[in-house]
């Protein structure tokens, strides 16, 4: 099997599990959830803050537990001074951690930069 073969193995794995979709919607409900938490958000307003497929990320013989997918989504905000590739500032992410089968196992939010850096 050739890399190119591989790796097209691989995204139709996560595509005909609805990786993506079920990681957006999973990020939805964390922010739906979260409304009246301004905290959440380290001083961003949610309509300043766009939402970007970043990656899939296969992780295999784990010292503890099993195979894993990581489905990643960027959090970017506009970058004014124009210094971040597609002028979108990455502040963080949101990550759904699933089984090969696509069973949820865990996810994460993280907001690493905060509104006035």
């Amino acid at each position: 099997m050739t890399d190119q073969q591989l790796e097209l193995l691989l995204t139709e794995r996560c595509r005909n599990l609805n990786l993506i979709k079920s990681a957006f919607e999973s990020l939805e409900n964390i922010l739906k959830d979260n409304e009246s938490n301004k905290d959440i958000l380290e001083g961003f307003e949610q309509n300043e803050i766009k939402s970007i497929f970043d990656r899939f990320e296969y992780q295999i013989e784990r010292r503890h537990g099993g195979s894993i997918i990581k489905t990643r989504i960027g959090l970017y905000v506009e970058d004014t001074d124009q210094i971040w590739l597609e002028n979108l500032r990455p502040i963080g992410y949101y990550e759904l951690e699933t089984d090969f089968s696509g069973l949820i196992l865990d996810d994460w939010f993280v907001i690493n930069k905060k509104e006035n850096i």
